[in-house]
């Protein structure tokens, strides 16, 4: 049985506590075991790997391998899985040549060979897959081999019944992850997760189990509290200083996947939330805190997110008329008892709907007041903190509308941050105390993560009005009016035609029939005769002769003839004569067709004739138009094969 060299133990001068804190994070046990198979699970990360020209991995490689199970453990039948998270290091070099690999593996006994159960290798490139397969196809068995599994990626682990949730993935691991999705542009920000859980949810604030009471979500209640400790409160630039957008996106994605392990850590301070010790299984966290985690910056970049998030703003786009109308003047002066009022739960008007107001009772408002007292370190200031936070809180289709009211919420945010601990924290009963107990991790196991938000069903009444205009009443209605309801059965029928004629209307309501409207334009009876129908040929004989002081004979008038309508009648369409028949005539002859004129010859001028008589060579155009051109005869059938 090969066995490998274990390190020196921790009393001898030879042992490296900075190999050890090396090793610890390269491999280390999972809080939980595998959801798959319920063995030990371990962890291998490649992304912890420290750079090979400044360490030497066969002086690491015993402190690596102490950390696997024990030979008197697995001789007495204790099986175990492992994922290896393969993603790249922005330093290449980093990664031993595959010598070690090989050399590695030839360290390992044959117990811990033969007790290895899977062996997961995640967001492998090319070159690592085929570097495993050819190692364990040189060295190792075919039994070997089969026990290798690769994915794509984390999500790939769902496929084979390992829950995600309850592995304590690097943080490093998270970041590569999100940087992969950015290259895949058809692929899902949060891919594998069926609804949000976290941010952009319909019920901001959750409901604690079996109360009838809101509690803070766990994504504020755990960055609120890492950031209020002492190392980190008082770090210059809290909020003034942004994080890596990559860094927040994937700290996002944790928590809507409802990750269970959270690694936060500043300097030498470290903080995790063993949220699942208690009735889940044995969990160990004592190393966690040896891990890389998430730092203050990343923490204060994701609650600004959660802010920007919400469904319905703090400061929704309905209250903004009113913000320029009672706060907007230069001269307004905010007094501790306009803002109590504008706080109130039970208000009579206020331009914050409830759940703004709660959400700014219970964890903004105390939260930067504690920012403030700490001031002289982290140089934030009220001022400060309400230039950050103000962007937070508008989320209007208009841009240059927010921009235009979001210097009187600065003012308003200003003025509440200042005046929370002296003026309005007293009245509201929401001091130190109150707030640092919905800090605390909750009592309930059911309260310690947030509910999964299925479906995007279910908006608010305002936001539904704002993407569009609804029709239907509010339920809220009077149950008296229900009887004034309209009947909606037919709104998808057309309206009835209106009634043509108003003569029957009218005879019902007893009133006379109203004369005929008239068509054309009306013409008194004693303008004499109606005029001829006009043609295209207009002579004067036509026209009837009548002298000057004759007066017109009027017409017999007739009571059936007023009810009449007088029509122009239409001119007849006069054909144009063909040619053949304008030219086929007599030189002198006029063809008459329908009163219109056509001659057959034209009577040219006198010098013009007298032209065309002094050249006699020249053929008249009559004598043209009657001479005939011979033709040939078209020979018949019968005949062609004679000639």
């Amino acid at each position: 049985m090969r066995t490998f060299l274990p390190p020196p133990p921790t009393s001898s001068p030879d042992y490296s506590p900075h190999l050890a804190s090396l090793a610890a994070r390269i491999l280390y046990p999972n809080p939980l075991p595998s959801t798959a198979s319920n063995l030990p699970l371990y962890i291998l990360s490649a992304t912890a790997l420290p750079s090979a020209r400044n360490t030497s991995y066969d002086s690491l490689l015993p402190y690596i391998l102490a950390r696997l199970p024990s030979n008197d453990d697995l001789l007495a039948g204790l099986q175990y899985e492992i994922i290896f998270f393969a993603h790249p290091n922005e330093d290449k070099k980093r990664l031993p040549g595959w010598q070690w690999l090989v050399h590695t593996y030839g360290q390992l006994s044959r117990v811990l060979r033969k007790r290895l159960k899977r062996l997961w290798v995640v967001g492998a490139e090319r070159w690592i897959r085929v570097l495993v397969e050819g190692v364990m196809t040189v060295v190792g068995t075919v039994k070997g081999r089969r026990k290798v599994g690769f994915m794509r990626g984390v999500e790939g682990l769902e496929a084979v019944g390992v829950r995600v949730e309850q592995i304590c993935v690097p943080v490093a691991v998270w970041i590569a992850e999100q940087r992969k999705r950015r290259k895949r542009v058809d692929d899902d920000p949060v891919e594998g997760r069926s609804s949000r859980r976290a941010f952009g949810v319909r019920k901001p604030l959750p409901w604690r189990a079996g109360e009838g009471t809101v509690r803070l979500p766990r994504v504020l209640r755990e960055t609120s509290s890492f950031l209020l400790m002492d190392e980190c409160v008082k770090t210059e630039g809290l909020f003034r200083v942004n994080a890596k957008a990559v860094m927040v996106e994937a700290l996002r994605e944790m928590y809507e996947r409802g990750q269970q392990f959270v690694i936060w850590k500043e300097k030498d301070k470290a903080l995790c939330f063993p949220c699942w010790k208690e009735g889940m299984g044995n969990v160990s966290v004592e190393e966690l805190e040896d891990k890389e985690g998430f730092d203050v910056h990343a923490a204060a970049g994701l609650i600004k997110m959660w802010y920007g998030d919400l469904r319905e703003p703090l400061f929704p786009q309905t209250c903004y008329q009113a913000l320029e109308k009672f706060y907007g003047g230069p001269e307004v002066h905010l007094e501790p008892e306009q803002l109590v009022g504008m706080l109130k739960e039970d208000a009579e008007w206020t331009i914050l709907t409830p759940t703004a107001r709660k959400i700014l009772r219970m964890h903004l408002l105390p939260f930067l007041s504690r920012i403030i007292d700490f001031g002289e370190w982290n140089r934030m200031t009220a001022s400060s903190l309400a230039v950050c936070f103000a962007p937070a809180l508008l989320k209007g289709p208009d841009i240059e509308e927010d921009l235009r009211v979001i210097a009187i919420v600065r003012k308003l945010l200003e003025a509440m941050i200042s005046n929370w601990q002296k003026d309005l924290a007293p009245v509201f009963q929401s001091d130190h105390g109150p707030f640092e107990d919905q800090l605390r991790l909750p009592e309930a196991i059911a309260d310690r993560e947030d509910p999964l938000e299925e479906g995007d069903e279910g908006y608010s009444s305002r936001e539904a009005q704002m993407s569009g205009i609804m029709l239907v009443d509010n339920d809220d209605s009077d149950p008296e009016d229900a009887q004034h309801e309209v009947d909606d059965t037919h709104l998808d029928e057309p309206p009835p035609l209106p009634i043509r004629s108003a003569a029957s209307s009218r005879s019902e309501d007893g009133l006379p029939p109203l004369p005929p409207r008239p068509r054309t334009s009306s013409v008194p009876e004693d303008a004499g005769p109606p005029l001829p129908p006009r043609s295209r040929s207009f002579t004067v004989a036509d026209v009837p002769a009548t002298s000057p002081t004759s007066s017109p004979t009027p017409s017999p008038t007739n009571s059936s003839d007023n009810n009449k309508v007088k029509r122009k009648p239409a001119p007849t369409v006069q054909p144009l004569p063909r040619y053949s028949m304008v030219v086929g005539s007599s030189s002198h002859q006029t063809a008459t067709l329908e009163h219109i004129p056509f001659y057959n010859t034209v009577e040219q001028p006198v010098e013009e004739s007298e032209n065309l008589e002094a050249d006699p060579g020249l053929p008249r155009y009559d004598s043209l138009c009657r001479t005939t051109i011979p033709r040939k005869p078209v020979p018949k059938l019968g005949q062609k094969g004679e000639e």
